[in-house]
């Protein structure tokens, strides 16, 4: 192929480029930078080494080599560039970037599904999705991207590109393969871009074969319908297009000889890996990752999942009618509850409970209160008829006594009774004085009871008892008290204005305490220091303008002395004190908050400033000076506040002591005395500190200040109690004073009373003993002076008791004629009845209201009447509620069904209970029946046998592995391994995890066992454990938790239960030479000769060409491939590629061409324009 760059084809003719004379040498190796003549302007030249590599079969293995790689505008490449590639090897080198790693994508692109990742180069600077943002994309090779740079006017990031920006392009790709009889055989992709097209899927693609080979200049003429299969078949004859990826893979297996079996896309899997040269750690990974496929224990095991899945399922309808069962069972109760309250409730209303008017419950009242109040008349009728007998009999016994008395006092009076009659007169006036004599002088005591206790100036106790003893003693109390009253005349007067005064120093405390009590309130509530009222103003002003209380914060709360400068709080707090309660207000809105709060009447004074938002604050503040010992809130008022304190009327500089006061500017000591120039000030006041982000320490301050005000109070209340309690004394001594004057000594003289009643006692005492008959006469009138009065009383009692009889009577007749007049109304208008069974039901019920008293009791009908009214009522009301409860109770287990098994034909709600009812009659009749037979009879048939295949394939998939490596190590037996021409093999190590053994035994223990001879209990224990088992075998795809995948995967992929390693060993004697697991303990070159070996022997394998002297299909293709090597150990490596019969395609950086070149036989350098950042494909040859 002449270097000459094609015309771009297509809907865009692009101008062509001019061919570069030469190679730059800058891109060449060193040993032919000095012979420019070695390089040749022809792609297609002989190749460069002169041994023939080729070698003939030994049997008769048709091969496919790769011959010419064509594409039309992919990448850097413009128009149609050809490659022709060696038949055994070709190496590709150039600067970074020049389009390398670019020709080994377009042979991804057309070889490999869309899925396939690009460029695994470039790529592994990125991660994501294969041909995902970020990445080289199929979009950005047919637009040919270079470069993402930001729009100036929008920020965002445009791709800079070759073409297709503002029109729609195209592209192509190809690839001619050769076999040993020189048939070739093509595959080809044409691709048309949309100028729309934002992803790779919007771009329209063809997939094509053709026995021969294919100019891709003539797909020009296709352009224009954009590549139809009609016109592309027009094209050449056998040209034959695909619709899916699929079909067209399979014809590459089949006419490449790509695979074994069907085993094609397995084998150009492995030929994209080893293409993407992904980096490999041990002989295990890439044993694992590029030859062995996913064991058939997945597969056995989805198998045993979707036939226990079945099992599964119909425990799951059985459980399901248990859940149904267990939930709509209680209905049937809570409905017969519903249908009892009913019941009752209409056996309720019938009685007319709830009715006003006459209802069968007042009739049946009124029946048994006539029938109780004719039985109360006929008892009265009995009891007055007994009392009148009684009464009568009364007089006659009271007329008999007083005659009888009458009698006895003649005798007295005869027998000289006279002078005892007068001595009982005298000695009954003397002993009612004698009583109030002692009522006076108790009176008295208790009213000097307090003289008992000593008074305030320390006097004696008066003994108030003593002092009634005798007349002299009480006429020197009486003494005393006239003396004290006139010493205590204005005593009481200066005790209430001492009270007073106490009262007075009390009530400024208490407003103080009040007024700290409320401050602390206010700011436990929020941050900072601001005092209560200036807080209140700032809420209302808020409220007013509609702005938000943190919106209008004060100065005092945006800074705050930082930690290390704290002495200077009293300096800084009075020179920024007065600043410190100017409230800010954000400029923007300053108008509308003035205007907003204008009519308010405010309890006070409220400076507010308009302060710029965000503002960038002085770059640098001295610590000596106020704003410099300052620390800032972090708010939009920063940068303002921090100017505002910087100013020289506010930033004070902060001195020691007054000395320090002299010079100029605004200075400040620790004591907070200020001076600028002559003029100065000091003292603080009692304002609190204002300054600060935490009202901490102003709550300590305030907490402080409330304890000392209550130890104030305490004492001021001490001595108002003493105060009060010393009035209380004095008051109560003067009563008892006052009282003592109101009293004489004979009306207290109790002794000379009852010296007067000891004598007139003696007196009438000596008549009765000088005459027997009037001491008999006087005892036989006591008897029956004592025998007339019980007689009388009698009498009295009984009489009281005719007129209660009297009026009892009058008033049953009353109340029996209007009972008997409504049940005779009642009667007569017939609408109410009262049947015997409701009469019965009643009466129980009036029984049973009235108990514990007795229901026949009259006096108590109403009570009794009031209780069963009253029980009806709430027998009712219980019905209502129970019928309430039952439907709640209902309908939340209806909406529970509802909600775990929806059904649209249901309702909700207590009437659809004859649906669920017949549900549930169904569920008990043969729903849970059935289910749990078929549940059964499922178990019993599934048993164990679905987990046999199971078993087998847990065994057989590691003996499948073993059965891998014979094939692979033939070949390489055959390969020469190291300088000393050993050999290399594949040996596989069986690794025994503890959860695998315990998988396994499970396992086989699951599948042995049998349940036809076990019982429900046992069953469910049985199908529990199968359950759990089977959960590990679950995969994503069969709902499986996605936390337990990895689970499933160490217990089913057989590949983690073994151990794969590479031995080199002596071809001629056996002798195990060395071990390799890891690679990373080899030097570079040696780990890529022995993954060439591996990967090359496991890529024959895969191609199904292992018993094959050579492959059928030889193209291998390596991006950056031997990188690490040097010459000799990249020379082992390609000839183990080549021993194994593949043509190589390498990738390689420039600074690797010396290395690798003796062992290629073909030199491709890829060159850039840095100008127009086109491609171009020369060939290198010896001169």
């Amino acid at each position: 192929m002449s270097t000459t760059q094609q015309p771009e084809p297509g809907t865009q003719p692009q101008p062509p480029i001019k061919p570069e004379p030469q190679v730059p040498a800058a891109v060449l190796p060193e040993r032919l930078q000095d012979d420019p003549a070695r390089v040749e302007t022809e792609v297609g030249s002989v190749g460069l080494f002169d041994e023939d590599v080729v070698l003939t079969p030994s049997d008769d293995t048709l091969q496919w080599r790769a011959e010419v790689l064509q594409m039309v505008n992919w990448g850097g490449f413009s128009g149609r560039v050809a490659i022709d590639l060696h038949a055994d090897a070709t190496m590709i080198s150039g600067a970074s970037g020049v389009g390398k790693s670019t020709l080994l994508d377009a042979y991804t692109a057309l070889m490999m599904p869309s899925d396939t990742r690009f460029n695994g180069a470039s790529n592994d600077a990125v991660t994501g999705r294969a041909r995902g943002a970020g990445q080289r994309n199929l979009l950005s090779y047919l637009r040919g991207a270079v470069d993402v740079v930001d729009d100036p006017r929008t920020g965002r990031p445009v791709e800079r590109l070759l073409r297709g920006r503002d029109g729609d392009t195209w592209g192509a790709v190809a690839m001619t393969f050769v076999n040993d009889e020189e048939r070739r055989f093509t595959a080809l992709r044409t691709y048309y871009v949309p100028r729309r097209a934002t992803r790779s899927g919007e771009v329209q693609m063809q997939l094509v074969t053709l026995d021969a080979a294919i100019d891709l200049a003539t797909l020009e003429a296709a352009v224009p319908d954009r590549f139809h299969a009609n016109t592309l078949k027009k094209l050449s004859p056998g040209l034959r297009v695909h619709r899916t990826y699929t079909e067209f893979s399979a014809v590459l297996h089949a006419r490449l000889g790509i695979g074994a079996n069907g085993d094609g896309a397995k084998a150009l899997g492995l030929l994209a890996r080893i293409q993407a040269g992904n980096q490999v750690r041990s002989v295990d990974e890439l044993y694992k990752e590029m030859v062995l496929e996913r064991p058939a224990t997945f597969g056995a095991a989805d198998r045993a999942v979707e036939h226990f899945d079945a099992l599964e399922s119909a425990y799951s309808a059985m459980r399901t009618e248990e859940e149904k069962q267990d939930l709509l069972a209680p209905i049937t109760e809570l409905h017969a509850r519903k249908v009892a309250a009913r019941e009752r409730a209409a056996e309720l209303d019938a009685y007319g409970v709830t009715a006003t008017g006459d209802t069968p419950v007042r009739y049946w009242l009124l029946r048994t209160h006539a029938r109780l109040l004719a039985a109360g008349v006929e008892a009265n009728r009995l009891g007055r008829a007994s009392v009148r007998d009684q009464l009568r009999a009364a007089d006659r016994q009271v007329a008999a006594l007083s005659a009888d008395l009458d009698a006895a006092r003649d005798e007295h009076r005869d027998a000289g009774g006279a002078s005892v009659a007068r001595l009982d007169g005298e000695l009954e006036r003397e002993r009612l004085l004698r009583e109030e004599r002692r009522a006076r002088r108790e009176t008295l005591l208790e009213r000097l009871a307090p003289l008992a206790v000593l008074d305030d100036d320390g006097g004696e106790r008066v003994d108030a008892a003593g002092a009634l003893a005798s007349r002299e003693a009480f006429a020197a109390l009486a003494d005393h008290a006239e003396q004290w009253l006139a010493a205590h005349l204005d005593a009481g007067e200066r005790l209430v204005a001492q009270r007073d005064e106490l009262l007075a120093e009390r009530y400024p405390l208490l407003a103080r305490r009040t007024e700290l009590q409320g401050e602390r309130a206010s700011l436990e509530g929020r941050s900072g220091r601001v005092p209560e009222h200036l807080h209140a103003m700032r809420r209302e002003v808020a409220r007013a303008s509609g702005m938000a209380v943190s919106d209008l914060p004060f100065v005092a709360e945006l800074l705050d002395v930082a930690p290390e400068e704290s002495r200077w709080r009293l300096a800084i707090e009075t020179v920024l004190g007065a600043t410190a309660r100017t409230m800010l207000v954000p400029l923007p809105r300053l108008e509308e908050f003035s205007a907003a709060i204008d009519s308010l009447r405010l309890r006070g004074r409220l400076t507010f400033e308009g302060a710029q938002l965000d503002l960038d604050g002085p770059d640098l503040l001295d610590p000596e000076q106020v704003a410099g010992k300052l620390v800032f809130a972090d708010s939009p008022f920063r940068g303002w506040v921090q100017r505002h304190v910087a100013e020289p009327s506010r930033n004070a500089l902060c001195v020691e002591s007054a000395d320090d006061l002299r010079g100029g500017g605004f200075r400040v000591t620790l004591a907070g005395q200020t001076r600028s120039g002559r003029r100065g000030s000091h003292g603080r006041g009692d304002q609190r500190s204002i300054i600060g982000f935490s009202n901490a320490d102003a709550l300590a301050e305030i907490d402080a200040d409330i304890a000392a005000l209550e130890a104030d109070l305490r004492a001021v209340d001490e001595r108002i109690a003493r105060v009060e309690s010393a009035t209380r004394v004095q008051e109560r001594r003067r009563v008892a004073y006052d009282a003592l004057g109101t009293q004489s000594y004979d009306d207290l003289d109790v002794a000379a009373c009852e010296a007067r009643i000891a004598d007139l006692e003696r007196r009438r005492e000596q008549i009765l003993t000088a005459d027997d008959r009037l001491g008999t006469s006087e005892q036989q009138m006591s008897e029956l002076a004592a025998r007339l009065e019980e007689a009388r009383l009698e009498r009295y009692r009984l009489d009281e008791r005719r007129r209660r009889l009297e009026l009892e009577h009058a008033e049953l007749v009353d109340s029996e004629d209007l009972v008997n007049d409504e049940l005779e109304r009642i009667g007569r208008d017939g609408r109410v009845v009262c049947t015997e069974e409701q009469a019965r039901r009643l009466d129980e019920e009036f029984r049973a209201a009235a108990d514990p008293d007795d229901p026949e009791d009259l006096d108590r009908f109403h009570e009794s009447s009031g209780r069963l009214q009253a029980r009806l009522s709430a027998a009712v009301q219980e019905a209502q509620v129970e019928v309430e409860h039952v439907d709640r109770e209902l309908a939340a287990i209806f909406r529970a069904y509802q909600l775990h098994w929806a059904d649209p034909n249901l309702g909700t709600t207590a009437e659809s209970y004859p649906d669920f009812a017949r549900i549930l009659a169904d569920i008990e009749a043969t729903g849970l029946p059935q289910r749990r037979a078929e549940w059964r009879r499922r178990l019993t048939e599934w048993s164990g046998q679905d987990l046999v295949p199971l078993a087998g394939a847990m065994s057989s998939s590691v003996e499948e592995i073993e059965d891998r490596l014979e094939p692979i190590n033939a070949i390489l037996r055959r390969l020469e391994f190291g300088a000393e021409k050993d050999r290399l093999r594949i040996r596989l190590r069986r690794l025994a995890p503890a959860h695998v053994q315990v998988f396994l035994r499970e396992l086989r223990e699951l599948s042995r066992g049998t349940v036809r001879d076990l019982d429900e209990a046992a069953l469910e224990e049985r199908f529990t454990r199968l359950r759990r088992f089977m959960g590990q075998l679950r995969g994503p795809a069969q709902g499986a938790d996605p936390e337990r995948t990895g689970e499933r995967e160490r217990l089913l992929d057989v590949r983690r239960h073994v151990e794969v390693s590479a031995e080199r060993y002596d071809r001629l004697t056996g002798e195990l030479k060395s071990t390799y697991r890891t690679l990373g303990e080899k030097s570079g070159g040696e780990s890529q000769e022995l993954v060439a070996f591996i990967v090359g022997s496991a890529l024959r394998f895969r191609l199904g060409d292992e018993m094959r002297s050579r492959p059928r299909f030889a193209p291998v293709f390596l991006d950056e491939g031997f990188v690490k090597a040097d010459s000799e150990f990249a020379g082992r490596a390609v000839r183990a590629w080549k021993g194994l019969g593949f043509q190589l395609v390498i990738a390689v950086p420039l600074d690797k061409v010396t290395g690798l070149e003796p062992h290629m036989d073909a030199l491709l350098v890829i060159t850039k324009h840095t100008d127009t950042q086109l491609s171009s494909v020369f060939r290198v040859s010896d001169a």
